[in-house]
């Protein structure tokens, strides 16, 4: 019996080793999502967005209606918002201390 229970206790050692590296990974992951998302949005994007708003301030009448009328606006931001986390997963992966002084948040 002795054999079995050394089986047994490998096997939940083994099952609890894996389960520390799946979750360390996951909160990692996790963590470094919520980090980059808070600086593209509270750096990145604000600017981004001032930009366009800029170029896009010659529309007037008719045109900006229908423009906000379809809502233009929030899909223009959601397609910004996604070009720039993933542009952040490539180019923007800096530690938070060099992110707080980029600026551009509040």
């Amino acid at each position: 019996m002795g054999m079995v229970a050394d089986w047994i206790k490998d096997g939940v050692a083994h099952l609890i080793g894996s389960l520390k590296e799946s979750i360390s990974g996951i909160v990692g992951k996790f963590l470094a999502a919520f980090g980059l998302t808070t600086v593209s949005w509270s750096a990145v994007l604000p600017n981004l967005k001032a930009f366009i708003t800029q170029q896009m301030g010659g529309i007037s009448g008719p045109a900006a209606d229908m423009l906000g009328y379809l809502r233009v606006g929030e899909a223009i931001s959601m397609i910004l918002s996604a070009l720039t986390v993933r542009l952040a997963w490539k180019v923007f992966i800096v530690p938070k201390a060099v992110a707080d002084t980029i600026g551009g948040g509040s």
